[in-house]
């Protein structure tokens, strides 16, 4: 196997495990992606609501505690406390 074979498999073997990681990351339910950004939910503490803000931007709905965001098909509910930032993220698919 010459130097030039063993780059090309090097490449594409990362290149199958970026995408890999990525599918991972959005098949979980209690993470949200924002452009090169993943929130979620599973940290203690959870990000801050500015922190969401500033990553996320404003979301479409903001309840108090409770706030609303639309990314494409899905909608995504998120829930802070005071004390421990997010604390749970819910993923629904528009019908």
């Amino acid at each position: 196997m010459n130097k030039f074979h063993l780059i090309s498999v090097v490449r594409c073997l990362l290149f199958v495990l970026m995408l890999w990681m990525l599918f991972i990351q959005s098949a979980s339910a209690g993470s949200m992606r924002c452009g090169t950004h993943v929130i979620s939910d599973g940290l203690s503490p959870g990000p801050s609501k500015a922190q969401v803000k500033r990553k996320c931007g404003r979301p479409y709905l903001e309840s108090g505690n409770r706030w609303v965001y639309y990314k494409g098909r899905s909608i995504y509910r998120l829930r802070f406390t005071d004390a421990s930032g997010l604390v749970s993220i819910r993923r629904e698919i528009e019908r």
